[in-house]
């Protein structure tokens, strides 16, 4: 089924299918296009005296009550059950139910990760400060930071992610443990929070080095100086190598590293004899 929003000479606008049935239980100041009518899922959002209210496509209200804002991302766009609204400078997630799943109102959330149909984790923002919530409500950063990157965890690329706190960077996993052995001046996100091997670049000062995920230290120090205009770093964990590139792909530094790998005990048959 095909709709399209109809505008009358007031102003006021409609939803009508493709048979030119007015589907939309009113005419609203503003009809947003995506959603129902970009073909993207059956709801769209509808704004009335300023507030603005999701509907489907059977023309029900969906949202218990009409917001300052909705966020398209989401449920709108077909990406997940969720969206996010403002009231009174605060914003909340609410399932398609309508449901308030965010265990508060906050002074932002991302709609990186949960909303987004990522991950079943957010970012919140509260007095400043970052927090990561899981889609029950829970808190499982073990603190809020300074701000708190949405690759890696938020993002579902790995169990991992990156924090900054007073001017320093660590790497925090989903049990909210910190698995850098410090704060440092800059953590890359290569690698282990991508969730591309188990080793992350990570720079004290002037000089930089090689981590793995248990913390040690696994090459030698290098200049900061080669992390300049770069723009990809690979790593190969089967040779110990980390490449770091430049926008035109060309090599600007290779660097070895020391790779850790599982222990992995050897099975003895000694049913078998040995022929001698």
């Amino acid at each position: 089924m095909k709709y399209e929003i109809r505008k009358r000479e007031d102003g006021k606008k409609a939803i009508f299918d493709e048979n030119g049935r007015m589907i939309s239980p009113d005419w609203f100041d503003y009809i947003s296009s995506y959603g129902l009518v970009y073909r993207q899922s059956r709801y769209y959002i509808a704004e009335k005296d300023k507030k603005k209210a999701i509907f489907d496509e059977n023309g029900k209200m969906i949202t218990k009550e009409w917001y300052d804002e909705i966020w398209t991302d989401g449920l709108v766009k077909g990406k997940s059950p969720y969206y996010l609204a403002k009231k009174n400078w605060k914003i909340a997630i609410f399932d398609k139910n309508g449901k308030m799943i965010s265990p508060d109102w906050f002074d932002e959330i991302y709609s990186v990760g949960l909303v987004r149909g990522e991950s079943d984790y957010y970012i919140a923002r509260e007095n400043g400060k970052d927090a990561i919530f899981d889609e029950k409500g829970n808190m499982i950063s073990p603190d809020w930071f300074d701000l708190i990157w949405g690759e890696g965890l938020v993002l579902g690329q790995s169990k991992y992610y990156i924090a900054w706190k007073d001017g320093k960077f660590a790497i925090f996993d989903v049990d909210g443990n910190q698995i850098s052995p410090d704060w440092f001046d800059e953590v890359l996100k290569y690698g282990l929070v991508e969730g591309e091997c188990d080793y992350y670049l990570a720079c004290n000062g002037k000089n930089c080095a090689v981590y793995h995920k248990d913390g040690k230290k696994v090459s030698d120090d290098f200049s900061k100086e080669y992390l300049k205009g770069f723009r990809n770093i690979t790593f190969d964990e089967s040779l110990g190598i980390v490449e770091i590139f430049d926008g035109y792909r060309n090599l600007i530094k290779s660097i070895d590293f020391n790779p850790i790998y599982p222990f992995k005990e050897e099975i003895i048959d000694y049913t078998k004899l040995l022929n001698i």
